[in-house]
């Protein structure tokens, strides 16, 4: 005759979380809408063309200072 060994296997403890009832959720923070500054192409324009001007008047850097203009006048 064959006796086998039955291990014990460990118990689990099942944790149950109760929500309270009846608890109102408070509302979320809710952050200011951030400040929207408008820039004109015709300032944006303007202060390009004084990079333009600052540098001498030498083409093939107007890309850099369109992107320069825009940078100044919306940070500002």
């Amino acid at each position: 005759m064959i006796v086998s060994r039955v291990q014990k296997q460990p118990k689990v403890n099942k944790v149950v979380v109760i929500a309270p009832q009846n608890v109102p959720a408070k509302p979320a923070a809710v952050a200011a809408p951030a400040k929207r500054i408008q820039s004109s192409p015709d300032s944006v324009r303007e202060r390009a063309y004084e990079f333009f001007e600052k540098r001498g008047s030498q083409p093939g850097h107007d890309l850099q200072d369109g992107f320069l203009a825009e940078r100044q006048i919306l940070t500002s």
